[in-house]
């Protein structure tokens, strides 16, 4: 019966501290808050920044969707003149391709095995 009294007076004594850390706290903030004022920007500032954003990001966009075409272009070019001009080194590249991507992912998935 004594260890149950002890044991509720710890709680009580912990309880009483843990509040008294709640107020020290609360006391702090509202003195933090007295010497620093809030200040919220104009909400006209707000709408420039995501006007600007929205601009850089459309720029971009348009960049890097030339950049993909341009490339895409030149990719499929190039493969196609060698369909058509010389298909005995297109087969080849075709072939040397496909059993490097075999062999690429052969050996990612032995190590992967060997390290768990």
């Amino acid at each position: 019966m004594n260890e149950r009294k002890n044991g509720m007076d710890n709680n009580y004594a912990d309880d009483e501290s843990f509040l008294e850390t709640i107020k020290e706290i609360e006391n702090s903030l509202e003195s933090v808050e007295q010497h620093a004022p809030v200040y919220t920007p104009n909400l006209e500032w707000f709408e420039n920044i995501v006007v600007e954003k929205k601009l850089q990001l459309r720029k971009k966009l348009i960049f890097d969707v030339s950049i993909f075409s341009i490339v895409a272009l030149l990719v499929l070019s190039a493969v196609l003149f060698m369909l058509y001009n010389i298909p005995v080194v297109f087969f080849a590249l075709q072939g040397l391709f496909s059993i490097s991507i075999i062999g690429y992912y052969s050996l990612r998935f032995i190590k992967q095995v060997k390290e768990t």
